[in-house]
């Protein structure tokens, strides 16, 4: 079977690097810059301190700061238009994975126009789009380096994913900075969201050694920084550690897909608006529970490598050592570990199984699962 890895993503790292995002800037000759975020973190003054660092380097900026939690077709489609009408030539996505995928999104109709669901699936997007960077203020969503962008449609309260190798940021700043005043829950819910995508990656039936590797080192910076950044974010180290974790979690799922987990994020947020980080958090441990049989010596593999287990260690003995480590993370940082604490209702669940058969997600889960089985997994974590 052939397989394919490729970055197109340039990565900045470490304390001030958001001070190049204007050089970075004029490497696309962009003059008249949009930049993308959400109400919230407008208030914090991060957006207002980008601002002023473009103006001095000469280049326009407006600001659209309407995102919601799990973006719609309409903020897309709003994003579009002001670009458009301020003559943007590039984006810049600043926030967790919502305003990353917006910008994406926005970028997306303004380059080349069209209703979003017309780009919905893989590899619809014709030709690359408006240049944009991304500046995550969460370690969790991986968008800042990724070619896929989740959106809502809420005329049928369901999330679809764009995929595209075109969607992918040209530039991601990791400032550990911005996320040092992220609340302790946030923190936490976004961190268990990196961590599911480095499982995932490496369990996915299209694995290969380069995600391998990215997976192993992710899970490996996630166990030793993440509870420490939960109950101190003002450390840097770990800040900057758990940006690392979820680039590198991204960079290994943007070639080796998802699985189960992420088919059920989608509908347990579009019934029940869990949000996305805390969805997978919670399924996590019983979607492994459920793979174990066939993934036993990936699960191992990220054991030994994140100093859980020895090498040598027999592969079941190291994969549920995982498995406990997971859980007991839960609850060292403080996030709900049950569906019904998170505002889950159990008589919906059959739904949400049939919904997550729809997910593109499930053709690379290690272990098939039919309807009754996902049920059944949902059924466990409520």
């Amino acid at each position: 079977m052939t397989t394919s890895f490729s970055l197109p993503t340039k990565m900045l790292s470490g304390a001030g690097s958001l001070n190049d995002i204007p050089k970075e800037l004029q490497n696309f000759d962009a003059r008249k810059v949009l930049i993308v975020t959400d109400p919230g973190l407008l208030m914090t003054g991060l957006p207002e301190q980008i601002v002023k660092s473009l103006t001095a380097a000469g280049l326009s900026v407006d600001i659209y700061s309407s995102v919601e939690q799990d973006p719609s077709i309409k903020t897309a489609q709003a994003i579009a238009e002001v670009a458009l009408s301020v003559g943007a030539t590039a984006f810049i996505g600043i926030g967790g994975g919502s305003s990353l995928d917006a910008a994406k999104a926005g970028s997306l109709l303004a380059t080349h126009k069209g209703h979003l669901k017309d780009y919905a699936g893989v590899d619809k997007v014709p030709a690359p789009i408006l240049p944009v960077v991304a500046v995550p203020t969460t370690a969790g969503s991986g968008s800042e380096v990724t070619m896929f962008a989740v959106m809502t449609d809420t005329d049928h309260d369901e999330k679809f994913t764009l995929a595209s190798p075109h969607l992918a940021p040209r530039i991601a700043i990791l400032d550990p900075s911005c996320t040092e005043k992220l609340p302790p829950a946030l923190t936490a819910m976004t961190g268990m969201d990196a961590l599911t995508h480095a499982v995932e990656a490496a369990c996915s039936n299209i694995a290969q050694p380069v995600t391998d590797a990215l997976a192993i080192s992710s899970v490996r910076l996630i166990f030793s920084s993440l509870a420490k950044a939960v109950q101190d974010g003002r450390s840097l180290i770990d800040r900057e550690n758990m940006l690392q974790a979820a680039f590198l979690a991204g960079a290994a799922f943007n070639s080796a897909y998802l699985g189960l987990c992420h088919a059920l994020a989608s509908p347990l947020g579009a019934h029940f608006h869990i949000p996305h980080g805390l969805a997978n958090a919670i399924v996590l441990p019983f979607v492994m529970d459920f793979n174990v049989g066939v993934a036993v010596n990936k699960y191992a593999a990220l054991s030994v490598g994140a100093g859980l287990s020895r090498r040598g260690d027999h592969p079941r003995e190291a994969a549920e050592k995982l498995i406990d480590a997971v859980r007991t993370l839960q609850k060292d940082i403080g996030t709900p570990i049950r569906l019904r604490d998170a505002g889950a209702k159990e008589d919906v669940l059959p739904l949400v199984a049939k919904d997550a058969l729809k997910s593109i997600q499930l053709r690379f889960n290690p272990h098939p699962a039919a309807e009754a089985q996902i049920l059944a997994v949902l059924k466990a974590a409520y």
